[in-house]
């Protein structure tokens, strides 16, 4: 095996660990992630992370989704992978998955206003006007006045006047 590959590669430990249904059973609902229970390096992840991403970029949005729904496999509570799989479906106009994601996103960091922004969107694609409100208030209110949230805000605001004209 040469050293390029080896680190994707699962340890016997590992290997015994993912066997052990009883034990894998209670680790996973003592809360561990898979990603702990296979002993991979962060720096592993993050290459995946990457991979997902560069994906992502070059507007491979199916196989992006499904780079991010793996990463996603090994660790449900990253919420840069949620935000990966909801930007992903939702260029795919998979409105729901995207949905479904970014609401995930937005449970793994709760003071994020970004999951809550893009959720908007989601939902006004779907035609539900008064969730995309909601959410595009809860996207001004966890901005607050963080600089590097300050566009994401100031486009929130914008959208949720012409949506507040739409719905009166």
């Amino acid at each position: 095996m040469d050293e390029d590959t080896e680190e994707y590669m699962l340890s016997n430990k590992a290997k015994e660990n993912l066997k052990d249904k009883k034990n894998l059973k209670q680790n996973l609902e003592s809360g561990k992630s898979v990603f702990e229970l296979i002993d991979f390096k962060q720096e592993t992840c993050a290459k995946f992370y990457q991979a997902a991403f560069k994906l992502f970029e070059e507007h491979k949005y199916a196989d992006a989704a499904d780079a991010f729904l793996f990463l996603i496999t090994l660790d449900s509570a990253n919420h840069d992978y949620w935000l990966g799989l909801g930007m992903s479906t939702q260029l795919l106009h998979q409105y729901e998955a995207a949905i479904d994601a970014y609401e995930m996103a937005a449970i793994s960091k709760l003071d994020s206003p970004v999951p809550y922004f893009y959720l908007a969107k989601c939902l006004y694609a779907v035609h539900d006007k008064e969730s995309s409100l909601s959410a595009l208030n809860l996207a001004i209110e966890y901005s607050n006045d963080e600089l590097i949230f300050q566009d994401l805000k100031n486009q929130a605001i914008v959208a949720r006047d012409l949506l507040l004209k739409d719905i009166n």
